[in-house]
């Protein structure tokens, strides 16, 4: 039985990956502030994510999986909770125009992959969104690391359903080798919907993109599994 809400046990894992507590820590908070507001956890929610900043992920994932209950009662539950994570992943992208630039030249360049859909940022990245997930399914999709700055390891099985999703995109984009991923990736910038909002910054974060290709490139190899581009033949 959980000791917690989901969405509080969301918060909880939030807290760990982002805030760097322990997850021994992050339950005390919690169980604290239930406390404090007499047991209303509608309020203590509201005041963790103070610090947290997590309810919009949360509550992209109880949508997600409303949209999705049937798929997740069947085989094909893994696949579906991969489209949950891109509504997650979607959904941040959208409401982070800003975080193109994180203030530090090597930051940034760094974690610009982070904005670019979910099939190509690989399934480590995929799983700090799955933390907002698990805690409301009935099924085990992984486990949360319990020290600080801890991280959600998916199960295998979500592993795979992940690079299945990320082999069909590449085939979708006529994607064999590293130099076809660099080549498409101005027309995948260009396609990504959630970087064309309305926001002040967002020419300025899809020029910056356009002028990262090379660092998005080779950071989109590295986070996937090594059998999904071909090695570059010798000369």
């Amino acid at each position: 039985m959980k000791k917690f809400r989901p969405d509080l046990q969301a918060q909880i894992y939030a807290m760990v990956a982002w805030n760097g507590k322990t997850m021994e820590e992050a339950e005390a908070l919690v169980q604290e502030t239930i406390d404090r507001f007499n047991g209303d956890e509608n309020k203590a929610f509201e005041e963790i994510d103070k610090n947290v900043w997590a309810t919009s992920s949360i509550v992209t994932a109880m949508q997600g999986i409303e949209e999705h209950m049937d798929e997740l009662q069947c085989e094909g539950k893994y696949d579906a909770i991969i489209e949950i994570l891109t509504g997650i992943h979607d959904k941040w992208v959208s409401e982070n125009t800003k975080k193109y630039d994180r203030g530090n030249p090597e930051k940034s360049q760094k974690q610009i992959f982070q904005h670019l859909p979910t099939e190509l940022i690989g399934v480590d990245e995929v799983a700090k969104d799955l933390m907002f997930l698990a805690p409301f399914l009935d099924f085990e999709v992984g486990q949360m690391q319990t020290g600080a700055y801890g991280a959600f390891v998916p199960s295998q099985e979500i592993v795979d359903a992940y690079n299945r999703a990320a082999k069909k995109f590449l085939e979708e984009h006529k994607i064999v080798a590293e130099e076809d991923l660099r080549k498409a990736l101005p027309s995948i910038i260009d396609e990504y919907k959630p970087l064309h909002g309305e926001h002040e910054l967002t020419q300025a974060r899809l020029d910056y993109m356009n002028a990262s290709l090379d660092r998005l490139t080779q950071t989109v190899v590295s986070k996937q599994s090594p059998e999904m581009f071909d090695e570059p033949e010798n000369e």
